[in-house]
Parts: C-alpha cells; structure tokens; sequence
C-alpha cells in the first residue's frame, strides 16, 4: 500500500464542538480506501454515516474522539479506529471518518488563539 497523501489529527479542546477549538495533535501519512455502497449505507442504518476511509501505518494512539483533517481541507470526525496488522504483517490504524459540516476554529500554537 502507498502512503502518498497527508492528514492532520486534532484534539477538539474543551471536549465540545460549541465553543470549543481543534488541538493539534499528530501528523500522518495515509491510503485512502474505498467506501463501498454496502458499507455507507450500513453506516447510515447504524445512526452514523461514513463519508471516508483512510489507512495510516503504526497509529495506535488514534481514538474515534479525535477529528481529522486530510489533505482536501474538510474536518473530518474519526467514527472508528481499527488497529491492527497490513498484509506485511505492519501494524496499520484504518479510520473511518464522517465530514463534518460546521465550522471548527484551530488553536494555534504560535499565537495561543
């Protein structure tokens, strides 16, 4: 699998999207993966709905808590983090993410807001 694509992984502060900013928290290399028909519309039948699906090496630390940003720029929330091992046996995290249709502020470091 190719790694070709970056996306950012934020911690949402305060524990709220209301008033509350993205924190930056990890970077990753990432495959994107297919959503097939099937598996979006199980997903809308569960109460949710999965938009993208992404593939990151190692990423263990990643939770379904935490809201991704890939290269499109859309904020994404990680529905699920599946973790385990690729066809190599390398340890792999699959997200799959639900865009987000609000707007999010991102704390920045350099500034502090």
């Amino acid at each position: 699998m190719t790694y070709d694509h970056f996306l950012t992984v934020y911690d949402l502060k305060d524990g709220t999207q209301r008033g509350g900013k993205l924190t930056e928290n990890s970077g990753h290399l990432y495959a994107e993966l297919e959503v097939y028909h099937r598996r979006y519309w199980e997903s809308v039948q569960a109460g949710s709905r999965i938009d993208r699906m992404v593939r990151v090496p190692f990423g263990e630390a990643l939770t379904a808590t935490q809201y991704a940003i890939p290269e499109d720029g859309h904020v994404y929330r990680i529905e699920q983090a599946q973790h385990g091992l690729d066809e190599d046996g390398l340890a792999v995290t699959t997200l799959s993410l639900r865009r987000m249709e609000g707007s999010y502020d991102i704390l920045r470091a350099e500034d502090g807001t």
